[in-house]
């Protein structure tokens, strides 16, 4: 039993003093992994879902281990509210831009008006403020000659009128004339006393000059003239405000047409297109089924495959992103090339303590992610191994 004990004893003590050598030399498990850098290659997977929407799972088109291009329709939801929304948003539009023509023509309509109005309007003061200075000016001494001509003239008129009538009324009484003959000299005779006493008036008022009734009459037409400028600005006033309107108008069809458009991209985002070439891993919900937005519905596997290896802290220095490195893969018995797309520091457990007793500090490690170009020869799985030497 001593025996025994002594050998499993010495077996400990070598097995210990063999791995501290080992340790000291830099040939354990850690070192011998950070020199060889092999690693594995690993596919990308992502979750897709729906990008702020959900609704009612109406159609899904993908399944299990299904290849897809990118831009292929996956799954489709429901669009029914959302086209019901885009109806009536679209109505409104179209009834705004209604309203918005309506007011453009009757602006245009109201603009040619207040045209009239101002030829009228200017027409109309002219005359009046004419009329108002000839009364305030008095009549001329030519006016009032050509008055007293029109006077004896009308007089004249008036005798022969008189004249006429007599013989007619001679002639009728002795049978030598019919009785419309002295009803037509009759009829002559009045006409010439009314136009003798119109002219006789006319010349009395010239003569007198105008009266201030005849004064404030004119006054009050040139008054009355110049209103037509208020009605004037009144009108442009109200085409300014209906200018206005239309502006309003405006800015309500652009928050219309922007609520449409946003309307038309939730509508699209009811349709789960393939974000990226791949094949689907697996798919969540079936034909039925309520989806909330943002919830993964679809596990997809692209087609962009990579690696990671760690490197101490100097090799690391060597390295930048963007740098092309290459890789053996076993399976293959080929050397690929790939692309360098990050390099950080790995968790603490993957860093290498360095032994004190050979002077070093120690090392941290840091982690190194490889794209590859995939082909048809390349599975997820295999194993690369890289040489930074």
């Amino acid at each position: 039993m001593k025996k025994n004990i002594a050998i499993i004893v010495s077996m400990i003590v070598v097995l210990t003093i063999g791995g501290f050598g080992l340790l000291l030399d830099g040939k354990d498990a850690v070192s011998l992994a950070m020199q060889q850098k092999g690693s594995i290659l690993t596919a990308e997977q992502i979750n897709v879902s729906f990008q702020q929407v959900g609704g009612k799972v109406t159609d899904v088109r993908v399944q299990e281990e299904m290849q897809v291009k990118k831009g292929d329709v996956m799954i489709q939801l429901d669009p029914t509210d959302i086209n019901l929304q885009i109806a009536k948003v679209t109505s409104d539009i179209q009834s705004t831009e209604i309203k918005i023509s309506q007011m453009q023509d009757s602006i245009r309509i109201g603009q040619q008006k207040v045209k009239t109005q101002e030829s009228q309007t200017a027409l109309g003061i002219r005359s009046a403020q004419t009329a108002e200075s000839k009364i305030l000016e008095g009549t001329r001494k030519e006016d009032l000659e050509k008055q007293r001509l029109a006077v004896d003239t009308a007089r004249e008129s008036l005798k022969n009128a008189q004249t006429n009538y007599d013989r007619i009324q001679s002639l009728y009484e002795s049978g030598a004339v019919a009785k419309s003959a002295l009803e037509s000299a009759n009829l002559q005779l009045i006409s010439a006393q009314n136009t003798q006493k119109q002219q006789d008036e006319t010349y009395q008022q010239l003569s007198r000059g105008a009266q201030q009734q005849d004064k404030d009459q004119a006054r009050q037409s040139t008054e009355k003239a110049m209103l037509g400028l208020e009605m004037i600005a009144q009108s442009k006033a109200e085409l300014q405000n209906s200018a206005m309107g239309i502006d309003l108008l405006t800015k309500s069809r652009e928050v219309l047409q922007i609520q449409l458009e946003s309307l038309l991209v939730q509508k699209d985002r009811l349709t789960l297109r393939a974000p990226l070439d791949g094949k689907i891993v697996k798919v969540i919900p079936k034909s039925g089924e309520n989806v909330s937005a943002g919830a993964p519905v679809i596990l997809l596997q692209t087609n962009q495959i990579y690696y990671d290896f760690y490197v101490d802290e100097t090799r690391a220095a060597k390295l930048t992103v963007g740098d092309s490195i290459a890789g053996h893969v076993l399976a293959l018995d080929q050397n690929l090339k790939g692309t360098i797309t990050f390099i950080t520091a790995a968790p603490q457990f993957a860093s290498l303590r360095m032994s004190r007793e050979k002077g070093q500090s120690d090392l941290n490690t840091f982690q190194i992610r490889v794209y590859l170009e995939r082909t048809k020869n390349i599975l997820p799985g295999m194993t690369i191994e890289v040489n930074v030497e």
